[in-house]
């Protein structure tokens, strides 16, 4: 590739495939997981921070991203941030197939570019995103790296390609923990009708304020924190969270969920809390080839109903008719898992993003008004 004052940058898969690019954000070296989103030209904000992805190298199928800009960090009335679905950014880098360079936003305060400067993540532009997507689809998520050199600066492609070799798998790691709360924060609301304990796994920024806008008061909890310590708190009901990684090895939260069937306590899990509660409950859990990561997925309950719904997930459940649960909700295209419900007690789950920050709203009411039926506080 021919660069005149632009960065090099290249992306690289352990298999040895790379691509050449131009370089944007930060000059830097990462390595990871590398998976990909199909959100539209809006929603990048809220993908960026959703702590799912959380050490992930994403692919933004969406040919052109940064078209907004990046608004202000303007605080809701519950003290929330507005468009953005955590403190920071959670992705480790980026992967487009172009760059916006003149957002054009009435909100917008600096670009997308800048953003990523400021946070120190770097990015790739000039790919073509869409064989590397056919690529995620057939064989999974891919282990590689990114880097975006100085101007001027020639990639060493031999060094890159030993490099790409030494990258462990984030299979084994405990991400969750990481992007949980460290101490409990309470979300008060003056005559509330209930309290609800969030499980923070790494839960989004519009699951709390869908609650608090329900008049209930919100809890987050530590990832450390067990059955005993969260019953004290008394809430009327439980979210396991979305969040980032392996299920499988989250075996604190396994036991949690396990305590929370036994006691018939309401519980909802999301995401990573879905799976959580199915392995709690007896289900198989396991990594997916063709991962659901994007804005329109569509669903389907027993009823035939069809919802679209916003999906970021790479592991799904299946043996799920155990210990009193049955399906809820499965994909409408691949016909996996997407939601589990127990037939006696008041817990469901969903493995897909029902507060809709980015995505569709079908099921937005519906799941969170099931929540609340079921901790009985109307």
């Amino acid at each position: 590739m021919i660069y005149n004052n632009e960065r090099p940058a290249i992306l690289m898969f352990q298999d040895g495939t790379y691509f050449e690019g131009i370089g944007i954000g930060a000059t830097a070296k990462i390595t990871g997981e590398i998976t990909f989103s199909t959100i539209p030209g809006s929603g990048y904000i809220e993908a960026l921070t959703d702590s799912t992805f959380k050490d992930q190298i994403i692919l933004f199928t969406y040919p052109s991203i940064g078209n907004y800009g990046v608004p202000d960090k303007i605080r809701d009335e519950y003290g929330i941030l507005r468009q953005f679905e955590s403190e920071t950014i959670k992705v480790k880098g980026i992967i487009l197939n172009e760059y916006c360079e003149k957002p054009s936003h009435y909100e917008s305060i600096r670009t997308l570019e800048d953003w990523l400067i400021e946070e120190n993540i770097p990015g790739i532009q000039w790919i073509d995103t869409r064989i590397i997507t056919q690529k995620f689809v057939k064989e999974g998520s891919k282990l590689g790296l990114l880097q975006v050199y100085n101007a001027g600066e020639k990639p060493n492609l031999e060094e890159l390609k030993k490099a790409v070799q030494t990258i462990e798998t984030p299979s084994n790691k405990n991400i969750a923990a990481n992007v949980s709360v460290k101490k409990l924060k309470k979300y008060i609301k003056p005559d509330s009708k209930g309290s609800v304990v969030i499980y923070d796994l790494g839960a989004k920024n519009n699951i709390i304020r869908t609650l608090l806008s329900k008049n209930l008061e919100v809890v987050l909890v530590p990832y450390l924190y067990d059955y005993d310590m969260i019953m004290k708190l008394n809430p009327n009901g439980v979210i396991l969270s979305n969040g980032p990684g392996n299920p499988t090895i989250l075996k604190q939260s396994i036991r949690l969920a396990r305590k929370l069937i036994e006691n018939n306590v309401p519980t909802m899990g999301i995401g990573l809390g879905h799976n959580i509660i199915g392995l709690a409950a007896g289900a198989f859990c396991y990594k997916m080839t063709a991962e659901h990561r994007g804005g329109r997925t569509t669903v389907e309950n027993d009823t035939d109903h069809c919802y679209i719904t916003f999906q970021n997930h790479g592991y799904c459940l299946k043996d799920i008719n155990k210990n009193g649960f049955a399906e809820l909700f499965h994909d409408k295209d691949d016909n996996t898992n997407e939601g589990l419900i127990h037939e006696s007690k008041p817990i469901f789950s969903v493995a897909f993003n029902p507060e809709a920050s980015p995505g569709a709203l079908d099921m937005k009411e519906p799941i969170f008004e099931k929540f609340i039926k079921y901790m009985e506080v109307d």
